[in-house]
């Protein structure tokens, strides 16, 4: 990729963090539907990690050696196109799957915490307290109840009750259709059967299963393995056109959430 290609990429990133800010300022404020509020949340997550992809290619350029920089654009494009995906994916479907599927990734955030109790024991000691990790695990599992009790379960040993993820018969108790996220690929399937959304959507799963590539290594390089070995190489991808491509799934997102937004206010819905 040569500097002038580097160039165009900086200004298709640079004009849709613009348009996502534009978007952002011009929205009501206060309380929101909980697709609402959820898909101005992705908004935010795809402008936070574009800006960081923006820093990286000012880096690319300055260098002349945008394979040094690739890597980490790449890693931070799929994220970009996983939340666009699924927020036209919750934007899509019926309200009663969307919320179930947003209690669902809910439950499966409050599961991994669960997972994170040493890097909770080093935040604590980094303070300089002088706690052993029994007192320190005490206090992790009361701040997991605290905010996650709901989302969380007991196991059946009622002399040592620790938090536990909920099984998949507890989900089906409760009511869920579902007992596991929906996959990035059921995602694309779904929104494929929608003809307006189908280029968009396709578009936006090629890339992201391209970028998939970065995340996962393998010696015979990252990203497209017909990459060009010289010094100033880069593989086989214009990036002008991948951010063209997440831009209109933006633009996609935009214009369907004005539309639940109205709908929304059509029933004058109250958030319980």
């Amino acid at each position: 990729m040569n500097q002038t290609e580097i160039k165009e990429f900086y200004v298709e990133e640079l004009k849709l963090l613009k348009r996502i800010q534009s978007y952002g300022k011009e929205q009501r404020q206060g309380k929101l539907e909980r697709v609402e509020k959820v898909t101005m949340l992705l908004l935010y997550r795809i402008y936070s990690n574009l800006y960081s992809s923006l820093l990286l290619t000012v880096a690319a350029y300055k260098k002349a050696k945008m394979s040094f920089f690739q890597l980490p654009i790449g890693i931070i494009l799929r994220c970009c196109y996983t939340d666009c995906l699924f927020a036209l994916y919750i934007l899509s479907v019926d309200k009663n799957r969307a919320h179930e599927e947003l209690e669902l990734r809910t439950i499966e955030y409050a599961n991994s915490l669960l997972e994170r109790r040493e890097v909770y024991r080093d935040q604590v000691k980094s303070t300089g307290a002088e706690w052993d990790d029994d007192l320190i695990d005490n206090f992790w599992e009361l701040t997991m109840e605290d905010n996650f009790l709901g989302l969380l379960t007991f196991n059946d040993n009622l002399e040592d009750l620790t938090l536990t993820k909920q099984s998949k018969d507890q989900l089906k108790e409760a009511g869920f259709v579902n007992t596991k996220s929906v996959g990035t690929t059921d995602q694309k399937n779904f929104l494929t059967g929608i003809p307006e959304l189908e280029p968009v959507a396709t578009r936006l799963f090629h890339y992201y299963k391209y970028f998939s590539q970065y995340e996962h290594f393998s010696e015979n390089g990252q990203g497209d393995v017909l990459a060009s070995a010289e010094k100033n190489g880069t593989d086989n991808i214009h990036l002008p056109s991948a951010i063209k491509a997440l831009s209109a799934g933006v633009q996609e997102m935009m214009k369907k959430r004005s539309n639940v937004e109205c709908d929304y206010d059509d029933a004058s819905y109250e958030e319980k």
